[in-house]
């Protein structure tokens, strides 16, 4: 039987017109009679009617038309002209219903209910708790292929220089303090890898989010992510490690709040909320912080809005407890980014343009050169280990920042260990600014135009050099034709050769897609190529893409994408980077990657 106490206004109406429909036909002039009926059909019309459900002037309309339908129906079944009558006082007619409007009426009525049961859960009401109504499920997967092919004219050893090659930095960080004394340190520095070709790296990236729409002015979201360890520009896990279990880390969780339709904010750790491109940030970094956004129609009815976007986001605390081995603990430095955006979005029925300029400030990024540091007194820490960087790539110019007091008692010209950090040359102010055009062509194909380029603000060559000879730069520096002198520092006189500072403060990409944006269905597809271009210290190189050049800035070159739909929901796509130093020692690579990729 039918619950009416879960039909709206529409349903019911209806459904009521449908029963009407049904028995009216039956009725006939009868529903006219004031008393009681024995006719259930009857004073179900009265009671709608009485309901306010239909007036009684349908009631009587419906009625006469379903007489004369059942006399038409009566003349077309005997070949006579149909002739209205009225029944006698007290008889009822059994009128002829055509199978075709008995069959329509079911149908409607069928569509409506179920429609109005699945969206209020009738079949199992107070079963579902009206919470999991607000929450929904999101997640990905993509399943990839890797091949790394390094140039054989890259730097690395040789007869003449078996130990030539490019210190990697980023280990030298996070597996220090590393003693750089080769003499003390028999083990030596690490080195990256610049000639040898990785093929088939087979590995998987895996993410589930889930959202909870608290009220229409919150939203919280909490996202889980696979990684081979906690860098901040990848999730991908590398397979194999002897079929060992992989780790899951929390990738997102934040809250945000939409007090109005165009002002909102979010706190937490979220996505970047700014309109980027992969030239400054990797697609998979997150920001843990707090930002403000605000929308208003500059020309709405051009289509064109305004949006401005700011935010604080913390980049690292300095642990309250440093020097760990001394009563007299150091001042809080915590290291941020202040970052504000503004673009304008210009939409009609043929293209939308975006073009934005925005501003990332970062406070505290660059490195410092320590206090006089007695290691060979005990101490374990010195006076700016703080300021090294908590996570890199490469590319950035580099000193070493420890300044390390000799002992004393250490024969003159004897050796000792030199245990070092190292942390960026210069401060990062980067200017930015971005366009997309995305022109709308038939076949629900697009075109779409980016460029994107950054310039850092507060480059200045003359900081190498800020802290003299205790704090020269240790690469990213050409030496002098058959010299292996690299101090930039040192005066010398007029015409001696001398090295120079190898750096850059520009950054700027190129891009073209043509096709479909996100082809994730059965013949959908999209081709993109462009070009790429990151002097050394353009922008911080923690950050940037993963990649092209695997990481980092001081890199150039062209990069490839095709991606073809597959199944709904998937597609598989082939994407091929080629990128060699802007400046400094030769180090080319090409990345080609094979992706199969799923969302739900």
């Amino acid at each position: 039987m039918m619950n009416f106490a879960h039909v709206g206004r529409r349903g019911r109406w209806l459904t009521s017109a449908a029963v009407v429909g049904a028995f009216a036909l039956a009725a006939g002039p009868a529903l006219a009679q004031t008393a009681p009926s024995e006719n259930m059909t009857i004073n179900l019309m009265r009671l709608l009617v009485k309901q306010g459900v239909i007036t009684q002037d349908a009631a009587d309309q419906l009625t006469a038309q379903a007489a004369r339908e059942t006399a038409e129906a009566r003349a077309v079944g005997t070949g006579a002209a149909p002739i209205a009558t009225s029944p006698a006082p007290g008889v009822t007619r059994i009128p002829y219903v055509p199978e075709i409007v008995k069959k329509q009426i079911r149908d409607e009525v069928r569509q409506e209910v179920l429609a109005q049961a699945r969206s209020e859960n009738w079949a199992q009401p107070n079963q579902i708790p009206e919470w999991t109504q607000r929450i929904s499920i999101s997640g990905d997967f993509r399943v990839r292929d890797q091949f790394e092919l390094f140039s054989d004219t890259n730097i690395g050893p040789s007869a003449a220089l078996p130990g030539e090659g490019l210190i990697n930095f980023a280990a030298l960080n996070a597996n220090g303090p590393t003693d750089i004394n080769f003499n003390t340190n028999p083990a030596g520095l690490p080195f990256l890898n610049t000639r040898k070709d990785r093929f088939n790296q087979f590995s998987l990236r895996a993410r589930l989010a889930v959202t909870a729409n608290i009220s229409d002015s919150i939203t919280a979201k909490l996202r889980l992510a696979s990684g081979q360890n906690n860098g901040p520009v990848s999730t991908t896990q590398t397979l194999g490690g002897g079929l060992s279990k992989k780790s899951i880390w929390l990738d997102q969780a934040y809250v945000e709040l939409r007090p109005l339709p165009s002002v909102g904010a979010a706190v937490g750790r979220m996505p970047n909320p700014f309109f980027t491109t992969d030239l400054l940030f990797d697609t998979d970094l997150n920001f843990d912080g707090a930002v403000a956004r605000g929308r208003s129609g500059l020309l709405s009815e051009h289509g064109v809005t305004l949006t401005g976007v700011a935010g604080a986001f913390l980049l690292d605390y300095q642990d309250n407890n440093f020097p760990g081995n001394n009563p007299d603990k150091s001042g809080v430095r915590t290291k941020w980014m202040f970052a504000g955006q503004a673009y304008a979005d210009w939409e009609t029925q043929a293209f939308k343009w975006r073009t934005g300029a925005a501003f990332y400030q970062f406070e505290n990024a660059r490195g410092r050169l320590s206090e006089p540091c007695f290691l060979y007194l005990g101490a374990s820490d010195c006076s700016t280990d703080f300021s090294r960087p908590a996570f890199m790539q490469k590319g950035n110019t580099l000193f070493l920042i420890r300044n390390i007091v000799p002992d004393p008692a250490t024969p003159l010209g004897g050796q000792y260990a030199l245990p070092q950090y190292a942390g960026l040359t210069f401060d990062y102010r980067i200017l930015n600014l971005t366009t997309e055009f995305d022109l709308k062509l038939a076949g629900d194909k697009h075109l779409v135009l980016t460029g994107d380029y950054a310039r850092n603000m507060a480059y200045h060559s003359a900081d190498a050099c800020r802290y003299g000879q205790a704090g020269l730069p240790v690469n990213n520096v050409v030496t002098a034709l058959g010299s292996d002198d690299t101090n930039i520092c040192l005066a010398r006189a007029p015409g001696e050769p001398a090295p120079r500072l190898d750096s850059g403060r520009n950054a700027f990409m190129l891009r073209a897609l043509y096709g479909d944006r996100d082809p994730n269905q059965f013949g959908q597809w999209s081709l993109a190529g462009g070009y790429k271009r990151l002097d050394a210290d353009s922008m911080i190189d923690a950050f940037t893409d993963s990649d092209f050049h695997l990481g980092g800035t001081n890199a150039e070159g062209y990069f490839l994408t095709a991606t073809v739909g597959v199944l709904k929901g998937g597609n598989i796509q082939a994407r091929w980077f080629s990128a060699k130093e802007v400046s400094g020692p030769p180090l080319s690579i090409d990345v080609g990657q094979i992706d199969l990729n799923v969302k739900f």
